[in-house]
């Protein structure tokens, strides 16, 4: 049985609104339409600032993907059109299934027409909508079929029972683009960016209108002209004010805006997913240059920009940025100015530290919850979590999430962190739909076990409990394929041990730091005797042991007299080290280290058993009365021996940086595939975002020749792919690495993005323990 410890966590808990995904038909031709039609229905619902609509045909390209996986979504939806929208995008067709039905009475024909209007349409377009969005359910993990998810598609239809209408929460009026208005991609740009809504509009607006509200990044302006009548205090529809919500963010925001060129449905999916990912997002359908492009450029010189293109190559988004920014009507007087744009591909945009959109009065609530910690960091609550419902929500008519995150104990959003990974112990999967996100625990407010605040007693028992896998588990459950197994290898069994007699993973890293690694280095059987005076520092044949002057003399001129004796108590407290004597036998001449706890006024000899005596002449060196000695625990000694201090120098260092200082921290462990050891790693870190693993090593190679060297940087990257870890790292007490090395990274990193193999991100961190530096290899 695992040994278990009780605590509270702290929390803090957020209510946010759904984070959707809603897959639109697409027929090619017109997806602009339907694009438009589900970013129509998508704007009626709460949470629309939030989600994002995906044409059908965009899902599975790979940079969209990418920002798909990053958005970590509570629901991928199907969207399910009804005859009314099928109609109004193909004029007459209500009316032609009429005549085939050939019904001639006025009465019946209306009627018919009132019901045929609001039926779903199932054409062959909703058909592979809702194929590509059990594709993105599955790769995503996220409300499966299987898994009785609450809702699949999104109909144009109210079901008040899934979702929460935006008008049910808003408190001000708002407004959108008519729909009859979006039938082009400039339109579509603008409307990506304010919503759209069923309403009419006599008037017109122009090509160069709607690349110029697309563009300047201010919504009121157009928005007002096409609803003069609105009030004050209007607000956009997809404008998180409308919804009373908030995007926050838990890290400092790049300045870097993003610009997608291209017309095409991956174009404008990649543009709506880093929208809501990165914010400051703008997507330019158009090929030619004009006025509004003077917009792109305008802002602080500090502020870049960064270009980008799924459709086209990098070679054409240069060549039209460049087109741009050379016919931009508004320049400065320095005619070599500096150019404010970068092009990038779309897999080099960085989706770190992505928004969340919450209830603006319901985030960042502290609470706290018992919990029982088991023995591998596991966390599982103790007692049931009481719902709360915010300010503002009816339980009997809006749907949210809650959201749950320890500062001490993130979760990784891991696709295969699912409700069996972070619900309690015999709690039942059916009951509680919950699964890591936003580097916490999420789950529907509405799920089958969720109670409001002041429920009956029975109804009570029925709320979540929930569990917070520890670094160990998470790679358990990383490692979900049946051919793949983690476990600990001998050196993680040494620094668990470590770890465990010192009490935290902090105090071990403080360890390979502070002035008491090179102590410790001391009891090594190679170690030089320095200048210990006489008799102080004994080589045994089971070990190397240090009398208190042995320490005292050891050269360390900024470790004073009084903190060394503390410290020498508060290993042998904790077991690091034992305190002894030096003692023979008189029946063999063995001479052997014999622990305080072992020791009495009589002993026997180790060796041959013999009784003997605590005498003078028994003890060693030959002195009037016995002189402590000080053994080194096993465990400890290997570690030491083995240049242990090196990975926990890596984690000490990546603990400290920003984004990683709450990071769960796993010693060395080996990934078996087939029941064989594939690869060691030296550490791995779980953060609020991301999985990582590291190699750390005292030298600058991964290897003597080139095939040895691409070989270990191909195994330390699969060992990545097979636990879903999103970096590597490369850690060394070099100040650089390599550069036969790097070029090893690189090639492999080429060969596995050539072959379409999952790709790392690599960091490369140099000059551990002395002055260590963290930079990003660029592939």
């Amino acid at each position: 049985m695992l040994e278990q410890s009780f605590t509270f966590l702290p929390l803090s808990y957020a209510i946010r609104p759904p984070r959707l995904i809603v897959v639109a038909p697409d027929d090619d031709e017109r997806w602009v339409e339907w694009t438009a039609a589900a970013l129509a229905r998508l704007s009626t619902v709460w949470g629309c600032s939030g989600s994002v609509v995906v044409p059908s045909s965009a899902v599975g390209h790979p940079a969209v993907a990418r920002c798909l996986a990053r958005l970590n979504p509570d629901h991928v939806l199907a969207y399910n059109p009804s005859w009314g929208t099928f109609d109004a995008l193909n004029p007459g067709t209500a009316d032609r299934l009429l005549e085939e039905k050939e019904i001639t009475d006025s009465a019946a024909a209306e009627q018919f027409m009132q019901m045929l209007l609001k039926e779903p349409w199932t054409g062959s377009s909703v058909h592979e909508a809702e194929r590509a969005a059990d594709r993105l359910r599955s790769g995503l993990a996220t409300n499966e079929r299987e898994n009785l998810i609450q809702c699949s598609h999104l109909f144009d239809d109210d079901n008040a029972r899934e979702l929460t209408p935006l008008a049910s929460v808003a408190t001000a009026p708002f407004r959108g683009v008519p729909r009859s208005l979006v039938t082009t991609a400039e339109a579509l740009a603008y409307a990506m960016h304010v919503g759209i809504e069923e309403s009419a509009f006599n008037g017109q607006v122009t090509v160069k209108e709607w690349r110029k509200a697309a563009t300047c990044g201010s919504e009121s302006q157009l928005l007002s002209q096409l609803h003069p009548e609105a009030p004050d205090g209007c607000r956009a529809v997809r404008s998180h004010e409308a919804g009373l919500c908030v995007p926050i963010s838990r890290a400092l925001r790049s300045r870097e805006r993003v610009a997608v060129l291209g017309d095409r449905p991956e174009d404008f999916a990649l543009a709506e997913a880093l929208r809501q990912i990165r914010g400051s997002t703008t997507w330019l359908p158009w090929n030619e240059p004009g006025l509004s492009d003077m917009w792109l450029f305008s802002g602080r010189a500090s502020d870049r920009l960064l270009v980008t293109s799924v459709s086209l190559s990098m070679e054409e988004t240069q060549k039209r940025i460049d087109a741009r920014w050379e016919k931009r009507p508004v320049r400065q007087i320095e005619p070599e100015e500096e150019r404010r744009f970068d092009v990038v591909a779309p897999t080099e945009i960085d989706l770190a530290h992505p928004f969340l959109v919450v209830l603006k009065d319901a985030w960042d609530q502290p609470c706290s919850l018992p919990v029982s910690v088991e023995s591998d960091g596991s966390l599982q609550a103790s007692l049931s979590l009481a719902a709360e419902v915010p300010r503002g929500l009816d339980p009997e008519k809006h749907r949210w999430q809650v959201t749950l995150t320890a500062a001490n104990h993130p979760l990784p959003p891991l696709t295969t962190l699912g409700s069996s990974a972070v619900i309690a112990t015999a709690q039942s999967p059916w009951e509680t739909f919950v699964r890591a996100a936003d580097g916490g625990i999420t789950y529907w407010s509405h799920r089958f076990d969720f109670v409001p605040s002041g429920a009956s007693l029975a109804g009570s028992l029925a709320s979540p409990k929930l569990a917070w896998p520890g670094i160990k588990r998470i790679l358990q459950v990383a490692a979900s394929a049946e051919d793949i197994e983690v476990r600990p290898s001998p050196a993680g069994k040494r620094a668990a041990i470590t770890q465990g007699l010192l009490g935290s993973r902090a105090a071990l890293e403080a360890l390979a730091v502070g002035p008491g690694w090179p102590l410790l280095r001391r009891f090594l059987p190679d170690a030089a005797p320095d200048c210990s005076p006489e008799g102080s520092r004994w080589k045994l044949k089971s070990a190397v042991v240090l009398s208190w002057e042995a320490v005292a003399a050891h050269g360390d001129s900024g470790w004073g007299w009084a903190a060394r004796r503390e410290q020498i108590d508060q290993w042998t407290a904790q077991g690091v080290l034992r305190r002894g004597l030096i003692l023979g036998c008189g029946h063999c001449p063995i001479l052997e280290f014999y622990p305080l706890a072992e020791i009495s006024q009589n002993y026997r000899c180790r060796r041959c058993g013999g009784d003997n005596q605590l005498t003078k002449d028994r003890w060693k060196p030959a002195e009037p009365e016995p002189r402590w000695f000080y053994d080194l625990h096993p465990a400890v000694l290997e570690l030491v021996m083995n240049d242990g201090n090196v990975p926990l120098l890596a984690t000490q260092y990546l603990r400290n940086q920003y984004g990683m200082r709450q990071a769960l921290v796993c010693e060395e462990f080996e990934i078996l595939r087939y029941g064989d050891p594939f690869v060691e790693m030296d550490f791995a870190l779980a953060t609020t975002e991301d999985l990582w693993l590291g190699e750390a090593k005292s030298n600058d190679s991964l290897g003597d020749s080139p095939k040895t060297r691409r070989r270990e940087a191909g195994k330390l990257m699969e060992g990545c792919a097979l636990v879903g870890a999103a970096g590597l790292i490369l850690a060394t007490t070099k100040a650089e690495w390599s550069a036969t090395t790097v070029e090893a990274l690189e090639c492999e990193s080429a060969g596995r993005r050539k072959a379409g193999k999952p790709v790392p991100k690599v960091s490369l961190l140099t000059g551990l323990g002395t002055s260590p530096q963290l930079a990003q290899l660029t592939t």
